[in-house]
């Protein structure tokens, strides 16, 4: 991902695909300034002079390609739901899976506690909620129900006809 992540003023510009088309052309790097001047996106001949020898180089243009597809692949096997934690969990199993990271048990069973300790909150909130609707008088969504579909303990039955 290195070559995307570049500081170079004509490789982050909107029109970058239009001033590569124009040096691999030939033409003239004051010229291509000039044209960018017009259209609103000064870059400096010496900008687009060092752009052109070192990012229109063939090795670099591979590594921008790869850094992409990667880029693409990423996106379509990661998704992320505004959760951190499966987040990076999806990037490590992706890294595992690739043979590029290698997790020590220790670093697995940390891991592990976090995830149960995450599933044994969740509980205790949902019982809490539970807790606090019973006794507030409403219904008790998610209690354990009877086959009756009765909450377990007395009850009335109203406005049965």
């Amino acid at each position: 991902m290195r070559p995307v992540l570049t500081l170079c003023h004509a490789c982050r510009s909107p029109l970058s695909d239009a001033i590569n088309k124009r040096l691999k052309a030939g033409e003239p790097d004051v010229r291509v300034s000039k044209w960018l001047e017009e259209q609103g996106h000064y870059l400096s001949r010496l900008a687009i002079g060092k752009h052109r020898r070192e990012h229109l180089t063939d090795e670099f243009q591979a590594q921008v390609k790869a850094a992409k597809k990667e880029l693409e692949r990423n996106k379509k096997t990661i998704k992320g739901d505004g959760d951190l934690a499966k987040l990076v969990r999806d990037v490590a199993m992706v890294a595992v899976e690739a043979g590029e990271l290698r997790p020590t048990l220790q670093e697995g069973l940390r891991a592990q506690e976090i995830l149960d300790r995450r599933v044994e909150k969740s509980a205790d909130r949902d019982l809490t909620l539970i807790l606090a609707q019973v006794l507030g008088g409403g219904q008790a969504y998610g209690a354990p129900l009877l086959t009756d579909g009765a909450v377990e303990g007395e009850y009335e039955v109203v406005g049965e006809a």
